[in-house]
């Protein structure tokens, strides 16, 4: 799925100020309003835009941020983070190719850093760690570069993995659906009908 230039510029305004209204990109972008809906309805469906939400001064509001790196064998990694993955402390955790987890956590009082640094030792996968305090924040942003010739990533419908270029678009009561190969597109094609039978018996 290719992002057009329209598509990049709602993204850009977005990125820039999520609290716009439909209106008011249709006039930065210079597109009509339903042109707007029915581009962010499509980049929210395909999972480009995750969500819209206010971003925050942690240290005005008299937290603490950490950054917490941790090492554990690459078979573990996914068995470390499951013990982070629900925190609500954990605000970013990233899986690292060089066989370690790092934390971006966040915390209310100092006592909740050392409970939390106990949590660690009580995790036997983890072999080690290394814990430091944010100091300061020179710049801070969203992680997506919105750039010209950006394209989506797409899970098929069917089967979850990454479409790659030799993916299938199937088009089912006026909504596109993404698969990874012709079998896939067919079973999804045969489970859309045996489902849409079922709900209008």
């Amino acid at each position: 799925m290719n992002l057009d230039e329209t598509d990049v510029n709602i993204l850009r305004v977005l990125q820039d100020n999520g609290r716009l209204s439909f209106r008011q990109i249709a006039e930065k972008v210079k597109v009509s309003v339903p042109t707007i809906s029915n581009k962010i309805a499509a980049m929210e469906s395909a999972g480009v835009i995750k969500g819209y939400a206010a971003i925050m001064d942690t240290e005005k509001l008299g937290e603490m941020s950490v950054i917490i790196t941790i090492k554990a064998k690459p078979s573990e990694l996914g068995l470390v983070a499951d013990n982070f993955s629900a925190d609500d402390q954990v605000r970013s955790l990233f899986l690292l190719s060089n066989g370690k987890i790092m934390l971006h956590c966040t915390f209310t009082g100092t006592h909740l850093i050392n409970d939390f640094v106990r949590r660690l030792g009580d995790i036997p996968e983890i072999m080690e760690y290394e814990i430091a305090n944010i100091i300061g924040v020179r710049r801070e942003g969203p992680r997506a570069l919105v750039k010209p010739g950006l394209s989506v990533v797409m899970q098929c419908a069917y089967c979850r993995k990454d479409v790659r270029a030799e993916g299938v678009k199937v088009r089912l009561e006026g909504r596109d659906h993404y698969l990874c190969c012709p079998t896939c597109a067919k079973a999804f094609q045969e489970k859309f009908s045996q489902t849409k039978g079922k709900a209008n018996p």
